[in-house]
């Protein structure tokens, strides 16, 4: 091997992947198998430090300590520092780290010295329930006032005055001794980045913008049927489903909708769709037979009542030239209004969605070749390692 190459790989940095998985698949695990996958193909030594939420139903005492361990995990500290030294790591990249991997994993990486980067996928650190939403709309009061007692008081994490606590715990503490103010962040888009500005500095040379991608080997190749539409996502009140499930009735007949997913809202769902023939609900698939039927339907729907922090959904749509439908909110908004590869409408607004459905049935060719272009000018993989490489090489 050439001496110069051999310089190069031995410069890439080793990299150490952390995430705690939630108990169901969601954006935030394809976006860590896809970063993973993605520096080692391009010869990076790379090794991951996971956790599943899983494991508070196998065992008692995790499930009792959890109120502990989502402050500070001994575990985690004592494993991140041994896996650092062992495997020699430059940088450790955190996905998720709640609630069984804590902030203790940021205090184990300074320890060795070693930078560490957060991707920031939800609104956690400013929001005890990750999504700013509360009572069936968007709600930032924990955001504007700087105090968590509403969300206390509206028992905003699962419900659960007592799980709010625990999740307030951990952020006022950490907020205290200043361990947010430590780490490396990655926000998706400039609209998140935004949302955080009494959180971190957001101008700082510790925060960077960084979308999501899609490793699609492909061209855009497909055949629309200009009848069918996708709906692929949790079952959930602030994902909109209900409302889209209500609004399909002003469309024509035969305009097909398919459901896939699963959630707290599955029996309404399919309590809502009973006799109707234009909807069909298929369940939590595996990714390649949603894609399958993406392939040739006319669009994907998003009609998410809440701020999505960016997903996958757009990228892997955009990847094949299947246009977008979405609400007019946040990073959904600016991602069409800038992409030209879909259409927005207003929150519970049957007339806006009417012609937002419309004219991309009328303009398809149009808005597939904008979504497409789209993808490949920002949202390719070899576009996303540049600016990872240039994070990970700017990371103190």
């Amino acid at each position: 091997m050439p001496e110069q190459n051999i310089r190069a790989l031995s410069s890439k940095k080793r990299v150490l992947m952390v995430h705690n998985f939630y108990q169901i698949d969601g954006g935030e695990h394809t976006v860590f198998y896809n970063e993973l996958n993605l520096l080692r193909n391009h010869e990076h030594d790379v090794f991951e430090y996971t956790r599943s939420n899983n494991e508070l139903k196998e065992s008692k005492l995790k499930l009792f300590l959890s109120p502990i361990s989502a402050i500070w995990s001994l575990k985690t500290y004592r494993d991140i520092k041994e896996s650092i030294k062992k495997w020699k790591i430059d940088i450790v990249h955190c996905h998720n780290t709640f609630p069984l991997i804590s902030p203790s994993v940021y205090y184990a990486a300074r320890k060795c010295g070693v930078p560490v980067v957060q991707t920031v996928h939800n609104f956690r650190f400013i929001c005890p329930n990750g999504v700013l939403f509360c009572k069936g709309h968007i709600c930032e009061l924990c955001r504007e006032k700087r105090s968590f007692k509403d969300a206390i008081k509206n028992k905003c994490y699962r419900g659960s005055r007592i799980q709010t606590l625990i999740v307030v715990a951990m952020l006022k503490i950490h907020r205290a001794i200043g361990t947010y103010n430590r780490i490396n962040y990655i926000f998706l888009t400039e609209f998140n980045k935004k949302k955080f500005k009494d959180f971190v500095d957001i101008d700082g040379s510790n925060v960077f913008v960084k979308p999501n991608f899609v490793d699609a080997k492909h061209s855009m190749v497909k055949k629309a049927r200009k009848t069918k539409f996708i709906y692929a996502g949790r079952l959930e009140e602030n994902k909109g489903i209900l409302s889209l499930i209500d609004m399909w009735g002003s469309l024509p007949e035969n305009y097909e909708l398919h459901i896939y997913g699963e959630g707290a809202c599955r029996e309404k769902v399919k309590e809502k769709i009973c006799g109707r023939d234009n909807i069909t609900y298929f369940g939590l698939q595996e990714r390649w037979r949603v894609a399958e039927d993406q392939i040739d339907s006319t669009a994907t729907i998003v009609p998410s009542e809440c701020y999505e922090t960016f997903g996958m959904a757009i990228p892997e749509c955009f990847s094949n030239g299947i246009p977008v439908i979405a609400t007019k909110l946040g990073n959904l908004r600016d991602m069409l209004e800038e992409s030209k590869g879909g259409e927005v409408y207003e929150i519970g607004n049957t007339m806006s969605f009417q012609n937002a459905v419309e004219k991309v049935v009328n303009n398809y060719e149009e808005y597939a070749n904008n979504a497409y272009l789209f993808y490949m000018k920002y949202l390719t993989s070899e576009e996303n390692y540049k600016r990872l490489i240039e994070i990970y090489d700017k990371a103190r």
